[in-house]
C-alpha cells in the first residue's frame, strides 16, 4: 500500500513552518502542495506503524506526530480524528484486497473450484505479506465506532455483491433453492475475516495455504461447488 512506500527519511522529516507554507514560494524545493501531499503520506505511514504494532485504542495523536515529523496543526488539516486517519488506512487496504480476488476470479477458462481457490490465496497473500495490515484490516478497525462500523459494512457491500453474483451460477442447477443468496454471502465474507483475525491472533500461524483451503472448502460445502463443476463437465 502507497502509505508504507514511503522511506524512512522521509517519515523523519521536519514540518515546514506556518508562514512558509502558506505562502506560494517553494520551502526546500518543495511547493506547498507537494510538502501538504508530504504531510499525508507521513501521517498514512506513521497510523500504519502506530495502528499495526500498538493498536489504535493505545496510539494518541501525539505519538502519530512525533512518529511521522507532522505538527498536530497539519494533523486536523489532514485528518479531523484518528478515527478518520484509520478509516484511510481502512480504505486503502479494503480496496486493494477486493482488486486482488477480483483479478484472480477472471481465470474464466479455470473450473469454479480453482477460481475460488485462487482468490482466496491471493486475498490471504495479500493481507498477510505485512502483519500490521492484517492487524489493522481484521482487528484495529472492529468496533471503533457505530460510523465505523457503518463505513466497514459499506465497503463490505462490493464483496457481498460480488459473492451474491457468483451464486448466479447455481441458479440453472437449482442446488440453491429456498436460500438467500445475499445471507450466505454475508456469511461467506464474514467467514474470511475471522480467519484473518484467527491469524493475526495465533501464536502458531496458519498458512496462506491452510486458510485459503479452509474458505474454499466452506464455498465448497455450501455452494456444492464441485457438483457444480461435475455438471458443468458433463454438459460439454
Amino acid at each position: 500500500m502507497a502509505a508504507t512506500r514511503a522511506t524512512g527519511k522521509t517519515a523523519r522529516r521536519s514540518a515546514p513552518d506556518a508562514s512558509a507554507a502558506d505562502s506560494g514560494r517553494l520551502y526546500g524545493g518543495l511547493s506547498a502542495a507537494e510538502r501538504r501531499a508530504g504531510r499525508h503520506a507521513r501521517l498514512l505511514l506513521a497510523g500504519f506503524e502506530l495502528f499495526g504494532t500498538v493498536g489504535f485504542q493505545k496510539t494518541t495523536i501525539p505519538m502519530i506526530c512525533s512518529t511521522s515529523g507532522v505538527t498536530a496543526r497539519h494533523f486536523y488539516e489532514e485528518f479531523p480524528s484518528r478515527e478518520a486517519l484509520l478509516r484511510a488506512l481502512y480504505d486503502e487496504i479494503a480496496d486493494t484486497a477486493y482488486d486482488v480476488v477480483r483479478e484472480a476470479l477472471r481465470a474464466t477458462d479455470l473450473p469454479v473450484h480453482e477460481r475460488v481457490l485462487r482468490s482466496n490465496t491471493a486475498y490471504y497473500t495479500y493481507l498477510t505479506a505485512d502483519a500490521r495490515r492484517a492487524r489493522i484490516y481484521a482487528l484495529e478497525s472492529l468496533g471503533v465506532s457505530p460510523e465505523l462500523e457503518q463505513h466497514r459494512r459499506t465497503a463490505r457491500e462490493r464483496a457481498v455483491r460480488q459473492l451474491t453474483r457468483a451464486q448466479e451460477w447455481l441458479e440453472p442447477t437449482g442446488l440453491l433453492k429456498n436460500v438467500d443468496s445475499r445471507l450466505v454471502a454475508v456469511g461467506l465474507a464474514s467467514a474470511a475475516v475471522a480467519i484473518l483475525a484467527e491469524w493475526v491472533l495465533a501464536v502458531r500461524k496458519p498458512s496462506v495455504e491452510k486458510m485459503a483451503d479452509t474458505l474454499t472448502m466452506f464455498w465448497m460445502r455450501t455452494l456444492q461447488i464441485d457438483r457444480l463443476d461435475t455438471d458443468l463437465r458433463d454438459t460439454k
